[in-house]
């Protein structure tokens, strides 16, 4: 933890839980390494407009896609994301 404290200090980031990153405000939600990010709990909560992140299976099930759209995010599937081989 200390590690990461001193990295955020050197760069002027603030961290954040794990569990919050998804409410943190931005632009953009990149889930790079964790599937199934993206749940019926987690988008309620989600505060970008758009993820677009290379973690396989972003999505905890085909329906949050559908939840995502209604909310007006804008999902980049991980399958076109990874077609440049991050």
């Amino acid at each position: 933890m200390e590690r990461a404290q001193a990295g955020g200090e050197q760069w002027g980031a603030y961290l954040v839980a794990p569990g919050d990153v998804h409410r943190v405000e931005a632009d953009v939600f990149a889930p790079c390494a964790l599937g199934g990010a993206l749940n019926s709990e987690t988008i309620k909560s989600l505060a970008a407009k758009v993820v677009c992140g290379a973690a396989n299976n972003q999505l905890a099930n085909p329906g949050i896609g559908e939840m995502l759209h209604r909310r007006g995010v804008l999902y980049c599937p991980d399958y076109v994301v990874n077609a440049g081989g991050i």
